[in-house]
C-alpha cells in the first residue's frame, strides 16, 4: 500500500505624457524632486519589518523550566516541562500535558509510532525524565522495556538505555505571522497553518524553539502503525516482490514527486555460519533491487513504466537485536520519492524490520516498513516549540479559525469518502 505521505509579479506600466502639460522646467523639476527625496528618506528611516525569527541567547535547559515548552501538531497542542530544578540521580522529573493518542514530547526522525529493540515495539514517547550532558545538551530518557535496570542507577551508567539527545535554539518570534510556523514533521503546511496564514501574528515576548536531535546508536523506527507489507519475514517479502508487481514505497507528495516501487532481483535466502566460538549464527548479506516509477492514485501498486529508473542496494543486518533490511538509494533519486526529507537523507535509511507481536496468545513475526536512524547523524525538527506567550497566540488563532477548520474537515472528509 502506498502512502502519499507567491510572489505576485507586479507589472508596472510607464505613462507617457505629451504636450505642454508634460513639460517641466528645471526649476519646477527641482521643486517636485524635493518632497520626493524627503518621502524616500522618511521611508528609509522607518524600521524594517521583521521577516525571520531572530536568535536569542539562552541556556537550552531554561526552556524546560516554569511553564516549559508548548508544541502543536496541526491544531493539537501539548506541553512539556520539568517539575523540579534539582536532579535525582542525574535525572530531572518531567511532566506532560496532552490528549491521549496525540503526538507529544520530541520527534524521533520524522515521527515514530514505535522504536524496535529485539523486535519488540517500545513507546517513543514514554519519557522517564531528562538529564544534562557534560556539554549541556539535553538528553531525554525513555523506558526501554527492561525491568532489570537497577533502581537509582544513573542513566549515564546504562549503555543500553533508550535515549534521545537534543539541543534547543531560541528565537524571538514577535510580530511574525503564526501560520508559516505550524508545519508537519516533513515541513509541509498543516491545515491549521494554512487557515491561520498571515492574518494572525505573534505578540511581543513570543519565543520559538528549534530542536536538533540525534541518537548515540543506530535505532530502528516504525513511522506508522498503519503501514504493512503483508509478509512475516524478510525472506517472504523478497519472494513476493521478485515478480511483476513491485512494492510501492511511501513518498512525500509534491509537484515533482515520482513515486517508486522496488523489485528484488532474486529472493533473499537466510544464510548461517559459525562465529569465533563455534556457535551457529546468521551471516549478514548484501544485494540489490530495481526501482521503477509507479502509478499515482491507485490502491494497488502498479508500474508506470517497465524500464528501471535505478538500482538500490540493500543490506540485511541486526540493529539492537532487531532483524532489519535497509536500503541505500543512488544520488539521482530524490529523497522525497522514497519518503525521506532531503535534509535528512544522510541520517535516515529506508528499511523493513521484523517485529514480534502477540496474536491470539502467540508471538508471531510481522515485517513492517521502518527507518534506521544512524548514530550521531543530526536531524533538525521542522516543528517548532513555543513559550507560553507564543502558545497562547497560537491557541487564540486556532479559536478564531475554528469555523473555517470545521468546513475544511468536512470538505476533506467528503473527498476521502469518495476515494
Amino acid at each position: 500500500m502506498r502512502f502519499a505521505i507567491g510572489l505576485t509579479l507586479l507589472s508596472s506600466s510607464l505613462l507617457l505624457l505629451t504636450g505642454c502639460s508634460s513639460t517641466l522646467t528645471a526649476i519646477n523639476a527641482g521643486k517636485s524632486a524635493e518632497p520626493a527625496k524627503a518621502a524616500k528618506a522618511a521611508k528609509d528611516a522607518r524600521p524594517k519589518k521583521k521577516e525571520a525569527p531572530v536568535p536569542v541567547a539562552m541556556p537550552a535547559f531554561d526552556a524546560l523550566k516554569g511553564k516549559g515548552l508548548y508544541y502543536f501538531d496541526d491544531n493539537k497542542g501539548s506541553r512539556f516541562y520539568v517539575t523540579d530544578t534539582i536532579a535525582e540521580n542525574g535525572l530531572y522529573d518531567v511532566k506532560e500535558e496532552f490528549k491521549r493518542g496525540e503526538p507529544h514530547g520530541f520527534t524521533w526522525g520524522t515521527g515514530a509510532a514505535a522504536i524496535l529493540r529485539k523486535g519488540v515495539a517500545l513507546d517513543p514517547q514514554a519519557i522517564e525524565g531528562v538529564s544534562l550532558a557534560s556539554d549541556h545538551h539535553i538528553v531525554v530518557h525513555l523506558r526501554n522495556g527492561d525491568a532489570s535496570r537497577k533502581k537509582g542507577k544513573k542513566r549515564s551508567e546504562d549503555p543500553g538505555e533508550l535515549d534521545l539527545h537534543l539541543t534547543l535554539e531560541a528565537y524571538d518570534m514577535s510580530d511574525l505571522p503564526i501560520g508559516p510556523y505550524l508545519v508537519t514533521r516533513t515541513n509541509r503546511t498543516t491545515p491549521a497553518g494554512y487557515l491561520i496564514g498571515s492574518r494572525y501574528t505573534f505578540p511581543k515576548g513570543s519565543i520559538g524553539y528549534r530542536a536538533t536531535l540525534w541518537v548515540n546508536s543506530d535505532e530502528v523506527i516504525v513511522p506508522t502503525k498503519n503501514a504493512f507489507t503483508g509478509s512475516g519475514s524478510i525472506e517472504d517479502f523478497s519472494k513476493r516482490f521478485t515478480k511483476e508487481i513491485p512494492y510501492c514505497l511511501r513518498y512525500i507528495p509534491g509537484r515533482n514527486a515520482t513515486p517508486l516501487g522496488l523489485k528484488f532481483e532474486e529472493p533473499i535466502v537466510k544464510k548461517t555460519g559459525k562465529d569465533s566460538k563455534g556457535r551457529l549464527v546468521e551471516v549478514a548479506q548484501k544485494g540489490s533491487a530495481e526501482l521503477y516509477p509507479v502509478k499515482k492514485g491507485t490502491i494497488f501498486c502498479g508500474r508506470d513504466d517497465d524500464r528501471s529508473l535505478a538500482t538500490a542496494r540493500w543490506s540485511l543486518r541486526y540493529v539492537n537485536g532487531s532483524r532489519v533490511l535497509e536500503f541505500d538509494f543512488p544520488d539521482e533519486i530524490r529523497a522525497e520519492d522514497f519518503g525521506v526529507p532531503r535534509t535528512h537523507r544522510n541520517a535516515l535509511k529506508v528499511a523493513f524490520a521484523e517485529e514480534r507481536v502477540k496474536e491470539k496468545g502467540k508471538t508471531v513475526r510481522k515485517l513492517v516498513p521502518a527507518r534506521v536512524w544512524l548514530a550521531n547523524k543530526r536531524i533538525t525538527d521542522y516543528q517548532w516549540r513555543f513559550n507560553e506567550t507564543a502558545a497562547e497566540a497560537v491557541r487564540e488563532a486556532l479559536e478564531a479559525t475554528k469555523d473555517a477548520r470545521r468546513e475544511w474537515d468536512e470538505k476533506h472528509a467528503t473527498k476521502k469518502a469518495k476515494k
